[in-house]
């Protein structure tokens, strides 16, 4: 069977969280993993395709099934295609900002730092030439209730805004995600391209 004849045939309600890395994406991931909704963290570092991605959201039994990963933002204009009536929410942080975050935890080549930002900001302009309608958020307002409840009215308007649990999230600080678990990830095989520059080349 086909991507789009699967995708076609799926009774979910299908939504992705995209942006550069550095900017919650982990965070906003557990807050919508709660009741009938479930979301998958940089899922693209485990799987190989997109058949792949399409068995995860089939094997969920929520309503809302979603995946947050920065990686897919670099496939914006299949994944669109593909999913043309999924619910896309878009992440930004202020460039330096979350450049130095990362290098901060992780280290790395301020080169190739700044070549996958150069990237990730060209696919944030197709991201909006493309999307004609999504949700948004920057990292100044990520501590703003009533920004958050924005967002999670247009994921999952079946499902009232628990304040509670929103403080509860809120007091938590990740400082970052740890890669290799709860499996190990080759770098070769999987989805994401990480700062493997040839690899990026071929997505779109």
């Amino acid at each position: 069977m086909n991507l789009k004849k699967r995708i076609k045939n799926l009774n979910k309600k299908v939504f992705f969280i995209l942006s550069t890395a550095r900017c919650r994406s982990t965070w906003f991931g557990n807050l919508f993993t709660y009741k009938d909704s479930f979301c998958y963290k940089e899922e693209s570092r485990y799987i190989t395709n997109w058949h792949e991605l399409i068995d995860r959201i089939e094997k969920r039994p929520e309503k809302y099934v979603g995946f947050s990963d920065p990686e897919l933002l670099h496939f914006i204009e299949t994944l669109h295609d593909l999913f043309p009536r999924a619910k896309y929410i878009l992440l930004e942080r202020d460039r330096n900002d979350a450049q130095l975050s990362l290098a901060t935890y992780f280290g790395g080549n301020a080169d190739n730092i700044k070549r996958k930002w150069d990237r990730w900001f060209e696919d944030i302009k197709k991201f909006k030439k493309i999307i004609k309608k999504y949700a948004y958020i920057h990292w100044k307002n990520m501590d703003d209730a009533k920004a958050i409840e924005k967002i999670w009215n247009y994921v999952l308007p079946d499902s009232k805004f628990d304040m509670d649990r929103w403080q509860l999230l809120a007091s938590f600080k990740i400082k970052e995600t740890i890669a290799d678990i709860p499996f190990k990830v080759n770098p070769t095989t999987c989805m994401a391209p990480y700062f493997n520059f040839e690899k990026l080349k071929l997505t779109k």
